[in-house]
């Protein structure tokens, strides 16, 4: 009996890793570089993307590189509910004392290694000491999450490890109010870790997320582009062979092939984003199981082509329209008329009847959100790719938007 081609090879999930990662050996061989560098070089890295580019696959990969680089490593996924001095300081707190007790049950001490870090504590201790109390001015939270902070690296280095490195997935999220008595979390986390950078402690801060992540930074630290390494990721349509192997590499030894003319095709319309590819080939994976065909095609493709379409619709797009208010789904229809990229919001003036002041206010509340990133004054850019081409379909699907309303 002859055994089946067994499991669908490709993984079109959240932050799901491909069988194959193509394409990210250079962003990959860099953080190692990076970590090499630490303390004396601040190891710090911002990671930027669109969705479904691979931005959270990458960082799984990065905390792997750190764990063979014998660092210590933490990864968490920050939600919207954690923008605040006291959630984020909170998270912060129990991610590091949950490394902590981890540490001191599994890792032995390096008497070396330990003999050097106490000789010089003394004048750590100070040093940080004095950092706490201006970073916090009177607030517990700054102190403790820079205490908790300076402990965790501690017990890394006297545990024989080279350091301690804080990930943080979705950083988009955490922004500084703009009035000086709001919240300001992440001005407080920037500053935490820099403090205990300048002290010469081995921490490094990975934080990863949509394209507002750069701006965020800026606001809220003026030195913060000095401070971060910048990886923003792409897809990979400039890098062909990366995006090929991405599609073809996962069907090595199944026992299913994929014609030139379809390869070819496919690459054309996923535009090399890494998400795309893994849906492409995931459906049509299904669809030669269920016909026995032993071979991609592009007659294939054109049988299931508006399933797929239908499931990349439903799975990857309509959830960032369908839990925004009326308003704010009425002027990013209205923006799937106008030119693009970039969106300007001249022309959706053009196409609405609400005042400028309104749209203004409801294109922040969209980059609020995370369904659009300000490129500089009045111009914009959907986070998520070939967005316009989806609202295009949802408009020919529900008909023409008024544009009125508040």
């Amino acid at each position: 009996m002859t055994a089946g081609p067994g499991k669908n090879p490709y993984r079109p999930g959240a932050a799901t890793a491909p069988l194959h990662l193509a394409g990210r050996e250079p962003q990959m061989a860099r953080f190692k570089k990076i970590l090499a560098g630490a303390p004396e070089i601040p190891a710090n890295l911002r990671l930027t993307g669109l969705r479904g580019v691979g931005k959270s696959v990458l960082l799984k990969e990065l905390e792997e590189i750190a764990k063979v680089e014998d660092w210590t490593v933490v990864r968490k996924q920050l939600e919207p509910r954690h923008n605040t001095e006291e959630e984020l300081g909170s998270l912060v707190t129990a991610l590091a004392q949950a490394t902590q007790r981890r540490m001191s049950r599994t890792q032995a001490l390096k008497a070396k290694v330990a003999d050097a870090w106490l000789a010089s504590r003394g004048l750590v201790n100070i040093t940080v000491d004095d950092v706490t109390f201006s970073l916090a001015g009177s607030t517990k939270v700054e102190s403790e999450l820079a205490e908790v902070l300076f402990e965790t690296v501690e017990l890394a280095v006297k545990s024989g490890h080279n350091g301690f490195v804080l990930m943080l997935d979705e950083a988009q999220v955490i922004r500084d109010d703009k009035d000086r008595d709001g919240e300001h979390p992440l001005s407080m986390l920037v500053a935490a870790i820099n403090a205990l950078q300048e002290v010469g402690l081995p921490v490094a801060l990975v934080m990863c997320g949509l394209p507002t992540l750069r701006a965020n930074l800026q606001k809220a630290r003026t030195y913060s582009e000095r401070m971060f390494k910048g990886e923003h990721i792409g897809e990979l349509e400039g890098n062909p062979g990366a995006a090929r192997d991405a599609f073809a590499k996962p069907l090595a030894g199944t026992g299913i092939g994929a014609d030139e003319a379809l390869i070819t095709r496919v690459l054309d319309e996923v535009e090399g984003y890494p998400f795309f590819i893994q849906l492409w080939g995931a459906e049509l994976w299904e669809a030669a199981l269920e016909t026995g065909l032993a071979t991609f095609t592009t007659t294939l493709l054109d049988a299931i082509e508006e399933q797929i379409y239908s499931r990349l619709d439903e799975e990857f797009y309509a959830g960032r329209i369908e839990t925004l208010t009326p308003s704010e789904q009425d002027v990013l229809m209205l923006s799937a008329d106008c030119p693009y990229p970039p969106l300007k919001t001249a022309d959706i003036r053009d196409r609405s009847a609400k005042s400028d002041g309104n749209i203004n206010v409801l294109m922040g509340r969209l980059t609020d959100q995370g369904v659009l990133y300000r490129i500089q004054k009045g111009q914009y850019a959907y986070t998520a790719p070939k967005f316009a081409e989806y609202l295009q379909r949802r408009a020919r699907s529900s008909g023409p938007v008024a544009g009125r309303g508040s």
